[in-house]
């Protein structure tokens, strides 16, 4: 069998110019010259090695596409770097002693971070299951160079070197010294070996056998370009065979000399040009694929983009280059040559996808066309993916997503939360909203039930450390809840602790055991009331379960591990994990990595993130070799990988229809354009001139412009007035706290909120205790002590006061850990309070009343007006008056505000202990002093601040101007026409602020001319 690919002598070397499509010009040569009539198994007998395998998949469905109708008959495809040994060419077993199963990479990470800890450990630096994995694998990475390179040892990495090395840097020399010794062992004692260098091992086999018994079929390797030493040498086999090619992908046959003679690592030609040089063939003799053909625009464009990369000793050559390529091709060729390539530089990556979501919805519009975007930027993919949903289509990612981006993911990572914080609200709440949160009940129920749970009882200061305190929350004096619903909760929590038992245990075991734990805990959690799940089978699930199964199976070279260790080590593993897609995808778009979209072809093609640093990407730091180390132990420099990322996008931007994006700013920083972005614009300003240029690249579509329009309602904006509702009187409020008066004073809207729209404030879950539950505790603790001391101050005062604080501290969400720094700042104030207390004493003014409500109707026009309230304490002098105290842990009013009545508690308390019947447990007579009792509990311990007098109206005074404005307050509202504003006075601003996103504060106070209160 022969035709005229096998007409020349060895070794053949062929290429396809870039802008051909690859694959399907092979197919179609091929069924040409082998799919006859007489012979229809020819194309069987063919054996084709692709770079990957989707360039494998892709070459096979074109194969049936171009067959048509009926059975199609196929050539052996096989990925080049992954050719099994038991699979042709090989036959079955045959090299089952030589070529061991490779390792899989669960229990290669496992094994290597294993020998990690080991390392750390001994030094005197554990640093926990979860970093070992997380450094296992650049570990992994690093093995698989070795491998690749066929590096059998860094012994290159001579002692002199080594002495002039970083500490860190010689140990890790030593320990991939270690490794490279222990590694094998282990390999060898489970029955395994490293994949890359099983593939090393099978393609030198393969060599090794070709060279002395050639086949008798026809083979070819197609796409690669000899980057693998293993995989370049058997390419060199092949093109020498009697019925073997080798087919290049953009091969650059008609560089000039001096280009030519300066390709260095960085270049995308670096590669190829190697290996035609080790084949012994000259540049010219690479013949075109039979087949191909090159059109006059096409080759203009791949001259273009291998005069913008060629090597950068040679770029002062580019203008007259450029002239010899007008002379032979055209006055007009550079315009020619970019017609089709645009660019598109965005101001941010936000932009940036939302105009390649639009150039990929365009290709759309023809039922017929098809587009690939390609980055490297796996950030930027997702942008994209989720810009596309809004036009309904769901993107064929090839990178997929994290594991811990889908819902089982998710959920496993959840269940882990709640094992570490059995008592955190937010790791319940979390657990409690996943979508596959049923445990055993119908996920409705059980979802609203919850919530209602979460926001009654939840909120604020954390319930606990465990299941039991969050179940006594339920019984909490406040909550509102139906009784069904108290008892279906205690059930679910029930079964809570029922499921979390396993995680729960104390001490060490092995990650088998915590994975089994971990996987019934989630099954349970899962189950609806029929007893099935959605966890392994929803999205996500496969890879769940393939994790769980690995660690399960796999991970017994791991020491025994707390919770803890369990969880970092499970986050890392599902945080590295990819999902490919599942059903529901465009059939005619795709999102690709630059290795998945070698040899593919589109329509469009969309190179996106073109940054320097992102595309091409930056060498990074690596935490076991330097650069230097890399090529003194002849692994190559990393430089190496520009001239393959430069080999991508030079094959893709060769295409007719090329659009290249970028972000002028990442982070609020500014970008670098990629340098091959750089080269081509530059290429094109001394070409074409910087106005000729700009137009030339320009896309004939304003996809920014579009993208801003997107959610363009076409209204001008109207900046956002302060909100003034004006409720019938009949439903403003009737009766208010003492309190809520200074907020309805400098924050009416507040007020409106609460009392007419009925919303209240919703605390943060797990919020540490701080001001607000220390002064809780503060007067929770006096109202318990202080009125056994209305006549004399016993001597274990101070003591009492303590004892009393520490329960109910502890009750507000105070640790142990934090009881010792909370108690000798209580202290400090019970000291001081028991010295003023004997002094107070001493005067004859004793306690009257503590803790205490009152009750003051006011008339009104609409109505009587109900002020009420809870007074701290009230202190008797001997002549009958009274004090008027407040306790404050933090601030409080000055006398100044006070007295203009921004704070009118103290007075208004003061009007009401004046009047008869206000205050049940009261006598009613003139009050002698307005005070605010600070204990803050600081070094001074605290202190009387006293409001009324000296410069101040004395409390008389004051009480009288508190109540008469309270009751012209009330007169404005009775008012319909009288608007509920929000804070109304710059200076007065309520502190809180609960309502303020709701009023839209942050909209009207900065607009133009806005302002956020008068004086």
């Amino acid at each position: 069998m022969s035709g005229r690919i096998f007409d020349t002598p060895a070794p053949r070397l062929f290429t396809l110019p870039p802008q051909d499509d690859f694959l399907r010009t092979v197919a179609r040569t091929l069924r040409a010259e082998f799919d006859v009539a007489g012979d229809p198994d020819a194309l069987t007998r063919i054996l084709i090695l692709t770079p990957t395998r989707r360039a494998a998949k892709a070459l096979g469905d074109i194969f049936a596409e171009e067959a048509g109708t009926g059975v199609a008959l196929l050539p052996l495809i096989r990925p080049i770097g992954d050719v099994d040994v038991d699979d042709p060419p090989f036959e079955p077993g045959e090299l089952a002693g030589i070529a061991p199963p490779s390792v899989s990479p669960a229990r290669r990470r496992f094994e290597l971070a294993r020998l990690i800890l080991a390392k750390e450990t001994a030094l005197g630096r554990p640093i926990g299951i979860g970093g070992a994995l997380a450094l296992a694998e650049p570990l992994a990475a690093l093995m698989d160079d070795l491998a690749t390179e066929e590096v059998e040892d860094l012994s290159a990495i001579d002692e002199a070197m080594r002495d002039h090395l970083p500490a860190d840097r010689r140990e890790a020399v030593e320990f991939i010294d270690i490794v490279q010794r222990v590694w094998p062992a282990r390999l060898e004692e489970l029955g395994l070996t490293d994949a890359a260098a099983r593939r090393s091992l099978v393609l030198r086999k393969l060599i090794e056998r070709w060279k002395t018994t050639p086949p008798d079929h026809p083979v070819l390797a197609i796409g690669s370009t000899g980057s693998i030493p293993a995989a370049r040498d058997l390419m060199q086999v092949i093109a020498g065979l009697d019925q073997g090619a080798v087919v290049l992908p953009g091969f650059d046959w008609d560089a000039d000399e001096t280009a030519w003679a300066g390709i260095d690592d960085a270049h995308p030609q670096w590669a190829m040009k190697d290996f035609v040089a080790r084949c012994g063939v000259a540049r010219g003799d690479v013949k075109a694929w039979p087949g191909a053909a090159e059109a006059r625009p096409a080759e203009m464009r791949r001259r273009v983009i291998a005069e913008a990369l060629r090597p950068a000793g040679t770029t002062d050559e580019w203008m007259s280059r450029i002239g010899h390529l007008r002379d032979r091709l055209g006055l007009d060729f550079f315009e020619r040559a970019i017609d089709g390539l645009s660019l598109v530089e965005a101001p941010d990556p936000i932009a940036e996808a939302r105009a390649c979501a639009l150039m990929l919805r365009e290709t759309l519009e023809d039922p017929d066309k098809t587009a690939i975007l390609v980055t490297p930027d796996r950030g930027l993919a997702r942008r994209v993916s989720a810009e596309m949903t809004r036009f309904g289509v769901k993107l064929d990612d090839s990178g997929g997503a994290s594991l811990a981006e889908t819902p089982a993911g998710a959920f496993l990572t959840r269940i882990l939360d709640v094992a570490e914080d059995p008592g955190g609200v937010v790791a319940l709440s979390a657990l409690w909203s996943s979508p596959l949160f049923c445990a055993g009940r119908k996920r409705g129920p059980v979802h609203t039930v919850l919530a209602k749970f979460e926001a009654e009882a939840l909120r604020g200061v954390r319930p606990g450390r465990d299941f039991a305190a969050v179940r006594a929350r339920l019984d909490g004096k406040y909550v509102d809840l139906f009784e069904d619903d108290k008892a279906f909760i205690r059930d679910l929590l029930t079964g809570l602790e029922t499921a979390f038992a396993p995680l729960l245990e104390a001490g060490t075991q092995s990650a088998a055991r915590w994975a089994e734990a971990h996987a019934r805990a989630a099954e349970a959690l899962d189950a609806t009331p029929d007893g099935e799940g959605a966890l392994w089978g929803g999205e996500g699930g496969e890879a769940a379960a393939g994790l769980v199964r690995a660690l399960l199976e796999e991970s017994d070279s791991l020491p025994e591990m707390t919770l803890a260790d369990y969880a970092a080590a499970v986050r890392e593993l599902i945080g590295a994990r990819r999902v490919p897609p599942k059903l529901g995808v465009h059939p005619r778009l795709q999102v690709l990595g630059p290795l998945e979209a070698r040899l593919i072809s589109a329509d469009r093609v969309i190179l996106a993130g073109l940054n320097e640093g992102v595309w091409p990407a930056g060498l990074g730091a690596d935490p076991w070799l330097s650069r230097g180390m890399r090529i003194a132990a002849k692994l190559g420099a990393p430089e190496r990988r520009y001239g393959l990322a430069a080999h991508d996008f030079a094959q893709l931007a060769a295409a007719p229809d090329v659009i290249l994006t970028r972000a002028g700013k990442a982070d609020g920083a500014p970008t670098v354009a990629s340098r091959w972005v750089w080269r081509l614009k530059t290429l094109a300003r001394g070409a074409m001139g910087e106005a000729g240029a700009e137009a030339a690249l320009a896309p004939k579509t304003d996809y920014l412009a579009l993208a801003r329009a997107l959610d363009d309602t076409g209204l001008a904006p109207v900046p956002a007035p302060r909100p003034q509702p004006c409720p019938p009187v009949e439903v403003r409020p009737r009766k208010l706290s003492i309190t809520e008066i200074r907020t309805w004073v400098r924050d009416p809207y507040s007020i409106y909120a609460r009392h007419v729209l009925g919303l209240r404030r919703l605390d943060p879950a797990d919020m540490p205790p701080h001001a607000r539950e220390r002064g809780t505790a503060l007067h929770d603790a006096l109202e318990a002590v202080v009125p056994a001391w209305r006549e004399a101050v016993p001597d274990a005062a101070e003591d009492q006061l303590v004892a009393a604080a520490e329960p109910r501290l502890a009750a507000l969400g105070f640790q142990p850990g934090e009881m010792a720094v909370e108690l000798a700042r209580f202290r400090r104030a019970a000291a001081w309070l028991v010295n003023w207390e004997r002094r107070r004493r001493a005067l004859g003014i004793a306690i009257d009343a503590v803790e205490i409500r009152g009750e003051m109707t006011l008339k009104g026009p609409a109505g009587d007006f109900v002020l009420h309230g809870r007074s701290d304490r009230f202190d008797r002098h001997p002549d009958g008056r009274i004090d008027v105290i407040d306790y404050k842990t933090g601030s409080s009013a000055s006398p100044k505000e006070v007295a203009a009545g921004f704070d009118p508690q103290l007075p208004l308390t003061a009007a009401m202990a004046q009047a008869e019947g206000v205050f049940a447990d009261l006598a009613a007579a003139p009050v002698a002093g307005l005070y605010y009792l600070a204990l803050p509990g600081n070094a001074a311990g605290g202190e009387a601040r006293r409001v009324d007098g000296g410069a101040q109206p004395d409390a008389a005074e004051m009480a009288g101007k508190a109540l008469e404005d309270l009751e012209g307050w009330i007169v404005r509202f009775d008012s319909e026409t009288m608007p509920y504003e929000s804070q109304t006075r710059a200076k007065y601003t309520n502190d809180y602020g609960d309502f303020d996103h709701l009023a839209r504060r942050g909209e009207w106070a900065s607009a133009p001319g806005g302002t956020e209160g008068e004086t």
